[in-house]
């Protein structure tokens, strides 16, 4: 055989390979099949209530004519959630895809009984990834929290989905928990789960009309609230804006946020956090536990509204002392709930394992309630590097205001 018959043989096997690896055999057709956005479970009647948000493609692509809502919601119940699934085959024409789930709702009720049994129908479906993110509905059902539409983002779970994501990163009384992260959570010993909270703000019923969406200012809309404590698999309570950041700044989960302390002789300075990094070191001596975190805080100035010299830096230096002591404050709120509800919801129990094992085994069984015999040193540092663009504010050269 010559060189030129080989490279040819070559290039058809090649060709054969390339067109055997593009077969469609198993691929999808998009009129055959449902693309879910988010997922909903809520406990009625002693069943699973799972409810779906079903992309409507006509109404995202802008198709002309298309006058009918973005998405179409589906519940059904089912005393599995599986059987839940399947019974939503008789009221939707087309199997439903989950690979592309974002969001996935839990209410308060099957919190409060335990989340665990759902979460094992979540991670063991091979139809559905893991990368989403859970939430708890808070004082709503997850059902009516999908049922409403969303301005801006045409599909509610993008909303729900990039809300939490932008509040995550520029606020901090949130936490953007995936299902990943959730399940180790759970399986791991020394630590308990938290989850965001979202609410409702409105008629739940009214949110469903598309004349919602319509407004400039939508009567009802959805918000990021508070952090939801669980004890293991069970929701045990909330935490509230201060402690929720004190919760993120302990955990070492804020990215940026903002705050404002006090002047001398009235009115406030805002404080925009740059960065903020806290270490956790667990130690065990003659028997007693405790726990030391490090945290560190750069700020900047953001706005002045009180009459100050920032140049001088012994002001500046009053203002770190402000920084640190709201940093304490919160960050000891939130333990002193997490004590009050008996739940570990920082992991200062790896923190103990990791620093003696042995002790660790002994205490490990009665953790809840050891948790709240723990001592917690906060050092915290803050260093304000920055005092904006402009010197000398105008608030000094203001005047009382109109008279």
């Amino acid at each position: 055989m010559s060189a030129r018959s080989g490279r040819l043989l070559s290039a058809m096997a090649l060709l054969a390979c390339m067109i055997a690896l593009s077969g469609c055999w198993s691929r999808k057709e998009l009129n055959d099949i449902s693309i879910a956005a988010a997922m909903g479970i809520d406990w009625k009647d002693n069943q699973y209530l799972l409810t779906v948000q079903v992309v409507n493609p006509g109404n995202v692509s802008q198709k002309q004519g298309d006058t009918s809502a973005p998405v179409v919601v589906y519940s059904a119940k089912g005393v599995t959630l599986n059987e839940g699934v399947r019974r939503l085959t008789s009221s939707i024409s087309r199997k439903i895809f989950f690979s592309h789930i974002r969001i996935v709702v839990l209410s308060e009720e099957l919190a409060k009984r335990g989340i665990a049994r759902p979460l094992d129908f979540l991670m063991r479906g091979n139809e559905i990834r893991s990368d989403f993110t859970v939430v708890i509905a808070k004082g709503n059902s997850a059902k009516d929290v999908l049922g409403v539409l969303t301005p801006i983002e045409k599909i509610p779970a993008n909303f729900i989905f990039n809300a939490l994501e932008v509040a995550n990163k520029e606020w901090s009384p949130v936490a953007a928990i995936k299902l990943d992260e959730l399940s180790k959570f759970i399986l791991a010993e020394g630590v308990s789960p938290v989850l965001s909270g979202i609410h409702i703000y409105g008629e739940p019923s009214k949110g469903k009309l598309e004349e919602n969406v319509k407004s400039s200012s939508p009567s009802v809309r959805l918000q990021h609230a508070g952090i939801a404590a669980f004890k293991k698999d069970k929701l045990v309570g909330w935490l509230n804006e201060k402690e929720s950041r004190g919760y993120n700044a302990i955990t070492d989960r804020i990215k940026r946020t903002s705050l404002h302390v006090s002047c001398p002789d009235g009115g406030v300075v805002g404080i925009n956090i740059a960065a903020i990094r806290t270490k956790m070191r667990g130690e065990v001596k003659e028997g007693r536990m405790s726990i030391q975190l490090q945290t560190k805080i750069r700020a900047d100035i953001s706005s002045v509204e009180c009459e100050i010299d920032l140049t001088d830096p012994a002001v500046l230096q009053t203002l770190n002392g402000k920084v640190e002591a709201v940093g304490k404050d919160v960050m000891r709120q939130a333990v002193a709930k997490a004590k009050r509800l008996g739940t570990d919801i920082f992991g200062f129990g790896i923190a103990i394992h990791r620093a003696d094992p042995g002790h660790w085994k002994k205490v490990k069984d009665n953790w809840d309630e050891r948790f709240k015999e723990l001592d917690i040193a906060m050092d915290v540092h803050v260093s304000i590097t920055g005092t904006g663009t402009i010197g000398e504010s105008p608030v000094n050269k203001a005047g009382d205001g109109p008279s």
